[in-house]
């Protein structure tokens, strides 16, 4: 084994420089790829699907807690109809409500895996979220041609499914200009 070493002064501040730069580049390339980043801000984008509604107009949302779905499965948890009520800005936000007591509802579908088509800074997006609020018929289905829908794509890790919706929720309200639009929220604590 044959093992190389700097003979004088100028040859061990090359290697020590050279080393130097690669660790400072390294360091560099961790922020950019969203390590190191404010572990308590969730980056997004937020893309509508339909908005024949605006989340204004609503006095009022019924919620069924089979409609909130994370990765297949019912998801509730009890803090979820104020923050609906806060983030969208409706003053009646109710499980079950008769359509006839309030015409709005509520779904949001979280679905956890890399999505390759949405990247930012080259990194894939890692949770698509769909929700939005549709006209109730009189037997409370959806109607699909009333709604206000839009995806919301995460590109966090390993982010709990009350900030995924959490961070959603910011999104439906958001007001978009552009197809795709970047924001950021903070994770509750």
């Amino acid at each position: 084994m044959i093992a190389w070493r700097p003979s004088s002064l100028s040859e061990r501040n090359d290697v020590w420089g050279l080393a130097s730069v690669l660790v400072v580049g390294f360091v560099v390339a961790l922020y950019a790829s969203g390590v190191g980043s404010n572990p308590n801000q969730l980056l997004a984008v937020v893309s509508t699907n339909q908005k024949s509604i605006t989340v204004g107009w609503l006095s009022c949302l019924s919620v069924d807690p089979h409609k909130v779905v994370f990765d297949e499965r019912d998801y509730w948890d009890d803090k979820l109809l104020g923050e609906i009520a806060d983030k969208l800005s409706v003053r009646a936000v109710s499980l079950n409500a008769a359509p006839a007591a309030c015409r709005w509802g509520f779904f949001a579908t979280v679905v956890p895996g890399v999505v390759s088509a949405i990247r930012y800074n080259g990194q894939p997006a890692q949770y698509l979220i769909s929700i939005g609020v549709c006209e109730r018929t009189v037997d409370g289905s959806m109607n699909p041609n009333e709604c206000v829908n839009k995806n919301v794509y995460v590109f966090n890790q390993r982010v709990a499914p009350h900030d995924l919706l959490s961070v959603a929720l910011a999104g439906l309200a958001s007001s978009q200009t552009d197809e795709y639009e970047m924001f950021k929220s903070e994770r509750s604590h």
